[in-house]
């Protein structure tokens, strides 16, 4: 063990991040298991080890010449992007405090230390519309105290001061937040805090990651029992999306907010926030119904990334022990979100077409359900190989691939999923469920082709089970052919599903469905999918 430094360069700030990070990970399950506020979900320990992980990594990337401000800057950002539930953006934006504090800066003073750390919790304030104390951003506000009143002179030893004063601010919080006091636990935000500052301080003297996870307390039962009969806290889906071009946050938030599920009545403004991060708006809301966040963005801006988890189906496994496996969908359109959400699914990961998740994504949406077993549907030929290489290096979650090339074949799958048996015969039974429905798409030539279907750029035209089985001179007109070729090829279907894209009027998805049902005498089901680059998928079983 090395003596506290006095100051901080790019290398070492380095190596604290990475402690940071180790000591939040260490202890990730012992804070999920604290978590009762705003909501007793079971993941602030996940949510910001996920956070840090990424806050981490992307300093590889900078070189190590890199200067102390330049590192600072790209893993506040990192954070932001990787940021996962309010825990997590809070603490990306104390990291962005820190970073704003450091930038330009090659060494840290405790005189800049002081600053960093006022800014840090400034910026952790702002990420709430309504702050409330005794949690985060309260022990953000006593670590900058500490460090205005210590008299330091070394970087090093004021961290130290620092430490001490944060874990008295965190046994604390309960008696700055009642739920927390009958709970019977501090908060698992504000011990995941003082973590990271420890983890800091034990890489900047030297010290190795501690080999076990210290004990961090147990929910009261008798109060666990009840938030969990009656529910409170637990309904709907805790929703993140990463938009661009929003033009009034103000009125963003006043519409997220009509929409929000707050933990208590009346407390919606605890599951909004809005965190700008340049061109980008970070934001997060708990809602019974993700797919109105999902629209309510989409036609603010761009979403660049959405993913959603199922909070009763997060605490049944933190706290309950329910042994169900997990469905992760990837999806595409406010409909096709609203419709494997009715179907069950625990998490929803934006992607498809032009939006390949990465595999860090894959995992962490998979992870986040805190199932042991997650079955995961690609809908998209270019999220499976994706999909498999995050099955391969997932460490908390042990992964299960359904063959879904698209979104209706993702449904076919899901409908047919059932309870209470072996994970691997609820896949058999989804694989049986998407290979017994005929699968069919209309979308646009990107560009003219020759072949049997000949195309010109921008044509309508059919794939079925990825052939080109017919064309037309509007979207409507494929589709009808489509059906034609779906019937020949599956002459004892019954059941006829047509999911409408984003560009489809209501017009023409009556006129579509009309004009089928009149021609196979099949029954036509109409769903909204709202998927972009379709116009029609059709599904025949």
């Amino acid at each position: 063990m090395t003596d506290a430094p006095r100051e901080i360069d790019a290398q070492l700030w380095r190596r604290m991040l990475a402690g940071a990070a180790g000591w939040v990970g260490l202890h990730r399950e012992a804070l999920n298991q604290i978590n009762v506020y705003p909501v007793p979900d079971g993941d602030t320990g996940a949510n910001l080890s996920r956070t840090l992980a990424a806050a981490t990594t992307v300093g590889d990337g900078l070189g190590d010449d890199a200067g102390l401000g330049a590192v600072a800057r790209a893993t506040a950002e990192a954070a932001l992007l990787g940021a996962r539930g309010s825990s997590g953006v809070i603490a990306s934006q104390w990291l962005r405090g820190l970073s704003e504090t450091l930038d330009g800066c090659e060494r840290i003073d405790a005189a800049l230390l002081r600053g960093a750390l006022d800014s840090a919790a400034t910026a952790a304030r702002a990420a709430l519309s309504e702050p409330r104390e005794g949690t985060m951003i309260s022990v953000a506000r006593a670590a900058s105290d500490a460090a205005q009143a210590d008299p330091s002179d070394s970087a090093g030893e004021l961290l130290g001061a620092v430490v001490e004063a944060v874990a008295a601010a965190v046994e604390e919080t309960p008696q700055l937040n009642p739920v927390l006091a009958d709970a019977g636990v501090v908060d698992a935000g504000a011990r995941g805090l003082e973590l990271l500052l420890r983890g800091m301080l034990a890489a900047a003297q030297g010290e190795p990651l501690p080999e076990a996870a210290a004990e961090l307390g147990a929910i009261d039962p008798t109060w666990l029992s009840r938030r969990l009969d009656d529910g409170a806290g637990f309904d709907g889906f805790c929703t993140e999306l990463i938009v661009e071009g929003v033009a009034d946050q103000d009125a963003l938030r006043e519409g997220l907010a009509e929409i929000a599920a707050g933990p208590l009545e009346g407390d919606a403004e605890e599951t909004v926030m809005l965190v700008p991060d340049g061109e980008r708006l970070r934001v997060h809301v708990h809602t019974v119904e993700p797919e109105l966040a999902y629209a309510r963005l989409e036609a603010e801006g761009e979403i660049r990334a959405f993913w959603a988890v199922d909070m009763r189906a997060q605490a049944a496994r933190v706290h309950e022990g329910e042994s169900e496996a997990g469905v992760l969908a990837v999806v595409q359109g406010a409909g096709f979100v609203r419709t494997f959400r009715e179907l069950g699914a625990t998490a929803l990961l934006s992607g498809g077409a032009s939006d390949n998740p990465s595999v860090e994504m894959i995992l962490s949406a998979a992870e986040s359900t805190h199932a042991r077993e997650v079955v995961v549907l690609p809908n998209h030929g270019n999220v499976i190989p994706a999909a498999q290489r995050a099955r391969e290096v997932s460490e908390h979650a042990q992964l299960y691939i359904v063959n879904s090339k698209n979104q209706a074949a993702g449904v076919a799958a899901l409908v047919n999923r059932i309870g209470g048996v072996p994970t691997e015969d609820v896949v058999a039974e989804m694989e049986e469920g998407r290979e017994a429905a005929l699968v069919g798409e209309v979308s646009r030539a990107a560009r003219a082709v020759g072949g049997e279907v000949p195309l010109r750029e921008g044509q309508p035209f059919a794939l079925l089970e990825g052939e080109i089985a017919a064309a037309g001179e509007t979207t409507g007109e494929a589709a009808v052919q489509l059906a034609r070729r779906m019937v020949e090829r599956m002459p004892a279907g019954s059941l006829l599903t047509i999911f409408a894209g984003e560009e489809a009027s209501e017009a023409e998805a009556e006129s579509l469905v009309e004009t089928i049902a009149a021609e196979s005498g099949l029954e036509v089901e109409l769903i909204w999918g709202d998927q972009p680059h379709y116009p029609w998928l059709l599904s025949l079983e």
